[in-house]
């Protein structure tokens, strides 16, 4: 018998092993949901770590005109479970008062044009008009996109910020080259379409513009999509 005979042969023998140990399991996941027992078997106390640290940063509750000057760490988290029991312990963003942010950031980075991650660097901004949007989805869709490492290439992203405002709310995501054209252009498009926001647009700004003391040049955008 050759060579390629005996392989396929034991390959069916593979396949008929793994459907017998599929029924098998079928039939013992019945008789378990037939005597009441609905839980399948994990460990409670098992967690599951992310790619990166985090930390949840808020700022502007205060009422303080300088920025930065009240700003407060939340919390630093780098599992799954502990982000989950940070975020649903936090106050709902719909319901923050107008100037209040808050901030995502990479473990060691802070939330600030000046931070050495962050200088070389700039953002992708979302203006949401409140009357038509569901922040708080659009915000926990950014966050779990960033921790879940969806955006390429990862070490890209700095963080993310949700900004209440009367003027309508923002969110913007902060990377961290600027000049790299078709990688910001990338993130920003996969950003957009993630989200679903079609017929959007949105605008990427360097944070040296912001810097400068030409306050006009800081509101030019760098990219559009």
């Amino acid at each position: 018998m050759s060579n390629k005979k005996e392989n396929e042969k034991e390959k069916e023998k593979i396949n008929e092993k793994e459907n017998e140990n599929e029924k098998e399991n079928e039939k013992l996941e019945e008789k378990d949901i037939k005597k009441g027992h609905y839980t399948l078997d994990f460990d409670p106390q098992q967690k599951h770590p992310l790619n990166n640290k985090w930390t949840m940063w808020v700022n502007g509750y205060s009422g303080s005109k300088k920025w930065g000057e009240d700003m407060k760490k939340i919390l630093d988290f780098e599992t799954v479970e502990d982000f989950w029991v940070m975020f649903n312990n936090l106050v709902s963003v719909s319901k923050l008062k107008h100037g209040t942010n808050f901030h995502l950031f990479k473990y060691g980075v802070r939330p600030e044009w000046e931070d050495e991650a962050n200088i070389n660097g700039g953002k992708w901004n979302l203006r949401i008009n409140r009357q038509v949007s569901k922040i708080e989805d659009l915000w926990l869709d950014t966050i779990l996109l960033i921790i879940g490492e969806r955006f390429e290439p990862e070490e890209e992203i700095c963080g993310a910020v949700v900004s209440i405002r009367n003027n309508g709310d923002r969110i913007a995501l902060w990377t961290k080259t600027a000049t790299k054209k078709e990688t910001q252009i990338e993130i920003g498009t996969t950003w957009k379409q993630e989200l679903q926001l079609r017929g959007i647009r949105m605008s990427y700004l360097k944070h040296k513009n912001s810097l400068s003391s030409n306050k006009r040049g800081g509101f030019q955008a760098a990219y559009e999509l």
